[in-house]
């Protein structure tokens, strides 16, 4: 059986291997070109379409949740291990530039509101579901060049992250890979890296 930490390692490297290649062809009709601008579902989409055909026919997408109507993002089906992982969009910056005032709060907010969850509350989410544990988050961070808030890095956002689901859920988590990415065509989502935490439940 595949250590779950090495399968969000392997997801996270697969990931940032493809986003370059789903971003050469990524065009809007509203905003800029890239992949950056898309949201979360249609990016996800587009970056298994760019998969080797073995890796994509791991992952099935809005999987449910074991005795409700809730989805999971992806489920990784590997050498034994059907492992369930939330993921959420770290893009800080609008297409202009500007920082999107709600983007903090998606990833960020303890608190659960009705129809929605942030990633921090997709944390307990999943710990509590009735999927085999453990489980994980992936977040697809974007930055533009020359970013001159430390606080929106990969580096600072993972720790960030962790130690918010460690203070608010009590829940074990480790970050389990930074995975960078760059050379993407938008002005404002130049580079950036697919983040993985474990979620653990003892």
């Amino acid at each position: 059986m595949s250590n779950p930490s090495v399968v969000l390692q392997r997801v996270a490297r697969d990931f940032a291997d493809a986003i370059p290649q789903a971003d050469a062809d990524a065009q809007h009709s509203r905003w800029k070109a890239g992949i950056g601008p898309f949201e979360e579902e249609n990016q996800i989409e587009m970056i298994l379409d760019e998969l080797p055909a073995e890796r994509a026919g791991e992952i099935k997408t809005e999987v449910p949740y074991p005795g409700n109507q809730q989805r999971c993002d992806l489920v990784v089906d590997t050498d034994g291990i059907r492992f369930p992982i939330e993921a959420k969009l770290l893009r800080f910056r609008l297409d202009n530039g500007n920082i999107d005032p709600n983007m903090y709060k998606s990833v960020f907010s303890p608190f659960p509101e009705q129809g929605s969850s942030s990633m921090l509350t997709d944390a307990p989410k999943l710990v509590e579901s009735g999927f085999d544990q453990p489980t994980g988050l992936l977040g697809l961070y974007y930055e533009k060049d020359g970013e001159e808030y430390d606080q929106l890095r990969a580096e600072a956002i993972a720790e960030k992250f962790q130690r918010d689901v460690s203070y608010w859920y009590d829940i074990n988590v480790e970050t389990t890979a930074i995975e960078p990415f760059d050379g993407l065509q938008h002005p404002h989502h130049q580079h950036g890296a697919v983040i993985t935490w474990l979620l653990l439940d003892d």
